[in-house]
């Protein structure tokens, strides 16, 4: 078993990770229209370092088929997908662990309704946020892994110390998506008609979700046995 120890500085290195990472500006996003594949690995290498799960995939050609095809995003130009484009799947690929395809949608159509001709607005706002709450988070974290090295715990202490810092992580971004899921819910519906293509990406993130769950439960299973 891993010592509590190194997986304490594993985490310190992660955090210092985090600290240091910023998306890249609008302007800095790729200026030449890229095929599917380039979009999927130059997505998943400037979000990489933000997943300590190295094997996690951020983003794949069949999940950007279904953004196209559920009308999240518009349809490539001739196989090659714009700057926008890459912009909108960026915030899609991070947004995608915490809300629903319906939620990012509604986000989204707001910016193409009224920002039509910034298009550069939302992926402003968005990379602004992002880069703020992941270093806020990120050195509330530190603090609290500072207070937990200071003292001299034994290993079940610290692992006991560990967990509720998690839990309280937990805690606090249920807490926020619960209050954003409100708020977009709103806003949904004000913009959006019945919309079957939105329905049906919807049922199957759901299927996914329960498919997830279950083969996290079986897998936990197998740990315990």
């Amino acid at each position: 078993m891993k010592q509590i120890n190194d997986s304490i500085k594993d985490l310190y290195q992660y955090l210092e990770k985090l600290e240091n990472f910023s998306l890249p500006t609008y302007k800095e996003l790729p200026s030449i229209p890229l095929y599917m594949e380039q979009v999927v690995s130059y997505i998943s290498e400037i979000l990489g370092p933000l997943f300590d799960n190295k094997d996690q995939q951020v983003i794949t050609p069949f999940m950007i088929n279904n953004y196209v095809k559920a009308k999240i995003i518009s349809a490539p130009d001739q196989k090659k997908y714009k700057k926008n484009h890459i912009g909108y799947l960026i915030a899609i690929s991070l947004l995608k662990n915490v809300s629903s395809i319906k939620d990012i949608a509604t986000l989204i159509e707001v910016d193409s309704r009224f920002n039509k001709e910034d298009k550069e607005n939302l992926f402003f706002k968005f990379k602004t946020m992002q880069d703020e709450v992941i270093k806020n988070q990120s050195r509330k974290v530190i603090t609290r892994l500072d207070a937990i090295s200071k003292k001299k715990n034994t290993d079940e202490e610290e692992l006991v110390a560990l967990s509720y810092i998690a839990l309280k992580l937990y805690i606090e971004s249920e807490a926020t998506k619960l209050l954003a899921d409100t708020i977009t819910n709103k806003i949904f519906s004000h913009l959006f008609e019945k919309n079957n293509d939105l329905e049906k990406e919807e049922k199957k993130e759901l299927e996914l979700k329960k498919k997830k769950v279950n083969e996290e439960v079986n897998q936990l299973k197998k740990t315990k046995n």
